[in-house]
């Protein structure tokens, strides 16, 4: 679990506008099941959107903060 301070998550935020990306780090035009890729259906569970995408951009941050 990425477990990001407020600094981290403004860096993730950044990183996703500089890059032209979605609110989940995707391209945007992305489409997700059920309208989110935060929503397991097979669990039930709602994963947290820094998760998600610290999940598919580790190198966001620096290798002490994954």
């Amino acid at each position: 679990m990425a477990n990001l301070n407020e600094d981290q998550k403004q860096w993730v935020d950044k990183m996703i506008k500089k890059l032209g990306l979605n609110e989940y780090g995707d391209p945007k035009g992305t489409n997700y099941m059920g309208g989110t890729p935060l929503f397991d259906e097979k669990t039930g569970n709602m994963k947290d959107r820094y998760e998600y995408i610290i999940d598919k951009h580790k190198d966001w941050l620096p290798q002490s903060k994954k």
